[in-house]
């Protein structure tokens, strides 16, 4: 492993969100008319050096761009980078995780919108929002969207024309080059990069699918632009800015100090696969070092007094804690660490001023006025990131006061005494308040001992709701088998709603979770029930590509003939199956790895075998020759394929 450039350049690429992402022009742009104009899009191709990117245009336009001091560039969309919210959905459109920049809103206790979402308008205008741009990283407080400005993007979007990019490689298939096509629908290249693809119809027949961002790469480029979605300027994060709080494994950051504190072969060891170990890194041992980076891989890269700078595993360094002298509200000189217990202040006025300039105010806030909670990092500005009512806000350190140290000792009292009163308030803090709440959380962690024990207070309801779901709607879409036998055993109700009209069996769905549905059908939940949308089980399992749910569901024995078959048909034969269709037709070698897992889960559930063009065609032709004695499956089978068969020939 080298000290020095090399290693800057993988820092950049992870603090300026990757290589592949969707960027306009920024606040700093001098460049005239480069990129096409104001809200023109284009793909971060590579970083020369942390101050400096390269941005292919959709326009075919390359060329280099500040991103340090001077900001040329916003982030469109990250998406195509790969960079997710595990543990995320969003509460519109159900995308999960979320990928690209997450919006948490800051005025409900649990709503995320996806990027769609967010500049579609979804949710309340009123409200404000936190961007969060990777995991780990500081939200962002944004604006009221009511009152901030959109602008229209441009480029590769359905509608525009084009032809073969600077990273064409696909030989003729589109017919030559100069020859133009229609961009019909942007797609995911893979399932780890969404919308980094757009699906061309080329002018001599071929269709096929590339790359547009996916891994940097533009195998198009636009002669008639389209029309994107309007989009929020301004709440979209400068590409290379570093929010005040950016945070890699074991909660380091840019900025901390830190030592290499354990025994030399322990080290080396750990070192495997996180950059190596040389002999020049023997500096590091006993010397105290600062990190500059974290790179894409979430290792951490620190320099030390010599100039050189190394990358480490994060489980090799020790953050060195450096107390921060602060004014506290009483005026007493207080010392802040990390795992101190502090609380917060319970005045909600005096609390708004304090934290003015100090990560500002939030009405979500206003459950955590009075409680205690535990100091999980210092800003350099002294600020104060803390864990409060299970989750965690940057606070004025004016605005809490030390109860108790991170070693246990309590200022004043030396009994401990109070220090157990405290932890037992800590504790209560967190699981107190409504029941509701508490068991449907429990559930959707899969905590099946907590969850339990909740369900045996005499004030819970099995049933009950919060943040719009029952426990077992949150333990079926994340898979819980022990807590859903649980509270089946406490008699909850497979068939309840949530505001979309979603039972259990539409959460198993959404969760890819064929155990549970074989779990949810055995207590007699309705595997044919709708939505408000008009979709069953079923719909939601083909459309998300959910192939292990759609072979129970077919096993189980529900209803994909009658009124359900037009709707999955309406869902997939608009884009998905279509294409899916033509890919076989034409040959080409990209097909849609959703559809391709459902079709072939279609396909062998009814003892097909073979390609499953070839068995669409045969089954549509002749039945009898492929179909199991499963007469319901038989129909269901021969119904998709020759709706297949019908695309073919379009």
């Amino acid at each position: 492993m080298e000290a020095g450039a090399s290693t800057g350049t993988r820092t950049t690429r992870f603090m300026m969100e990757g290589v592949g992402a969707r960027v306009i022009r920024g606040p700093e742009w001098k460049w005239g008319k480069q990129d096409g104009g104001e809200g023109h899009v284009g793909t971060v191709r590579n970083f020369e050096s942390p101050e400096e990117v390269v941005v292919v245009w959709d326009n075919g336009t390359a060329a280099n761009y500040r991103c340090s001091g001077a900001f040329d560039l916003r982030i469109l969309d990250s998406a195509p980078t790969g960079v997710k919210h595990d543990g995320t959905m969003c509460d519109t459109c159900r995308q999960q995780p979320i990928f690209g920049i997450r919006w948490k809103c800051a005025e409900c206790g649990n709503y995320d919108l996806c990027s769609i979402c967010y500049h579609g308008d979804k949710h309340h205008l009123r409200h404000r929002f936190f961007r969060i741009a990777t995991p780990g990283s500081e939200r962002v407080l944004l604006e009221p969207r009511r009152k901030s400005k959109k602008i229209g993007i441009r480029g590769i979007f359905p509608g525009a024309r084009v032809v073969r990019g600077v990273d064409w490689q696909w030989e003729d298939q589109d017919g030559g080059n100069g020859r133009r096509g229609k961009v019909n629908e942007i797609q995911d290249w893979s399932a780890a990069s969404p919308r980094s693809a757009a699906y061309v119809i080329w002018d001599n027949g071929a269709k096929n699918l590339y790359r547009v961002g996916f891994e940097g790469m533009a195998d198009l480029k636009v002669v008639s632009d389209a029309k994107g979605q309007t989009v929020y300027r301004d709440h979209l994060p400068l590409l290379g800015e570093q929010g005040p709080g950016r945070t890699g494994p074991h909660g380091l950051q840019i900025g901390d100090q830190v030592n290499v504190d354990l025994e030399l072969e322990i080290v080396q060891s750990l070192q495997h696969g996180h950059g190596g170990w040389t002999d020049g890194m023997f500096e590091c041992l006993g010397t105290t070092g600062t990190v500059v980076g974290i790179d894409e891989d979430h290792d951490i890269v620190v320099s030390y007094p010599s100039g050189n700078r190394w990358t480490f595993n994060p489980a090799v360094l020790t953050k060195v804690q450096i107390p921060v002298p602060v004014t506290s509200s009483s005026s007493d000189n207080q010392t802040f660490a990390v795992g101190d217990l502090v609380q917060i202040c319970h005045d909600i006025e005096k609390i708004k001023l304090l934290q003015r300039g100090h990560g500002e105010w939030a009405e979500a806030m206003a459950p955590t006025l009075g409680k205690i909670g535990r100091v999980q990092q210092i800003y350099h500005d002294g600020d104060l990131k803390v864990e409060v009512c299970s989750t965690s806000w940057t606070y004025n350190p004016q605005a809490v006061t030390k109860v108790a140290s991170s070693d246990g000792s309590v200022p004043g009292n030396s009994s401990g005494e109070r220090l157990s009163a405290l932890l037992k308030k800590l504790f209560e803090t967190h699981v107190s308040g409504d029941v509701n709440e508490e068991l449907v959380k429990t559930a959707a962690n899969g905590d099946a001992t907590k969850c339990e024990e909740c369900l045996k207070r005499p004030e819970a309801d099995v049933n009950g709701v919060f943040a719009g779901h029952t426990a077992l709607q949150a333990a079926s879409q994340n898979g819980h088998l022990e807590v859903i036998k649980i509270l089946l055993r406490f008699s909850a109700d497979v068939e309840m709603e949530d505001k979309d009209g979603d039972r259990a069996v539409h959460h198993a769905a959404f969760g890819d979770e064929p155990g549970v549905m074989a779990l949810l059908a055995g207590a007699g939940a309705d595997l044919n029930a709708r939505n408000k949308r008009r979709q069953t089980a079923l719909h939601i399992a083909v459309n998300k590509g959910h192939a292990g749910v759609v072979r129970t569901l077919l096993e189980l024995g529900c209803h994909p003939s009658l009124q359900a078959v037009p709707a999955v048909l309406k869902y997939l034969g608009g884009e998905s199956l279509r294409g899916i269709a033509t890919v076989q037709v034409t040959g080409c070698s990209t097909q849609p790895p959703k559809l391709k897992r459902v079709y072939a889960s279609l396909a062998t559930c009814g003892s097909l075998r073979g390609d499953s063009a070839a068995a669409s065609q045969g089954l549509a032709q002749s039945p009898s020759r492929h179909c199991s004695d499963n007469t319901k499956l038989m129909m269901t089978i021969r119904f998709l394929s020759r709706k297949l068969f019908h695309f073919c020939r379009i």
